[in-house]
């Protein structure tokens, strides 16, 4: 009888490993730790191309007769092992603030910003993980010593990408929409952003122009946001088969 349980848990704990190995493969999220916050990840796959992203949208959903958009308080989540973790919570307060108002400029001339329910209303859920301060200390080290810059050039050149350091920040998105009546889940995102100080493929001014930007703790993160904003907006406008406007 214990060489018979003893068995019988060898197989359930294999069946167990086989399962979680399934379920991890079928995320294909790489390194990233999903923070259980949007209502599905069963549905997101790879953008494919260079980007890293994950996307869904269910082609089911007739997105044309969402005419506006709600959106949650953005939530926030600062990544657990960061070597810097120091924020102060006002700063988390303008930073959700800022993307808020990014989504509402990039959006509500097409698509007005309610408060309520309908069934012409689009609701946006939206979290910022694995949130990573820039180090404005050590950004100021580095701008002020040139010759660290050689190792960072070094870093991007070799595979044709901009410099970057350990201090310039770092996010990841997760967001999705969903029909506001019913919850269903209209479509889903995740990606991650890593700040970049300057880009060498651009030239020297204009690399220098960035890399001074590393004075403010949160420049990088905003400019994700920005991104971020824009991207729902052609989004949306994919779906209602308007041309995205061009910059």
């Amino acid at each position: 009888m214990r060489v018979l349980h003893t068995f019988t848990m060898l197989f359930l704990m294999l069946a167990m490993g086989v399962v979680t190995a399934a379920e991890d493969s079928d995320g294909q999220f790489k390194d990233y730790q999903p923070k259980d916050f949007l209502s599905d990840y069963s549905k997101l796959s790879p953008e494919g191309g260079e980007s890293e992203a994950y996307l869904f949208r269910d082609k089911t959903v007739d997105v044309t007769r969402y005419k506006k958009v709600l959106i949650d308080r953005i939530k926030i989540f600062l990544k657990e092992d960061a070597e810097y973790k120091g924020i102060d919570p006002a700063e988390l307060k303008e930073l959700v603030d800022y993307f808020h108002d990014a989504i509402v400029k990039a959006v509500s001339d097409g698509y007005p910003v309610v408060r309520e329910t309908g069934p012409d209303v689009l609701h946006l859920r939206i979290a910022v993980t694995d949130l990573v301060p820039n180090k404005p200390s050590a950004s100021v080290v580095s701008l002020v010593v040139p010759f660290l810059w050689v190792g960072e050039a070094a870093a991007g050149a070799a595979e044709g990408k901009s410099g970057s350091t350990p201090f310039v920040g770092e996010a990841t998105v997760e967001m999705e929409a969903l029909d506001s009546v019913s919850s269903q889940q209209v479509a889903a995102y995740i990606e991650t952003r890593i700040g970049k100080k300057y880009d060498w493929g651009k030239g020297v001014s204009k690399g220098m122009s960035a890399y001074t930007k590393a004075y403010s703790t949160w420049a990088y993160t905003k400019q994700s946001f920005d991104r971020w904003a824009k991207f729902i907006r052609e989004r949306l406008d994919r779906a209602h088969g308007i041309e995205p406007k061009k910059d």
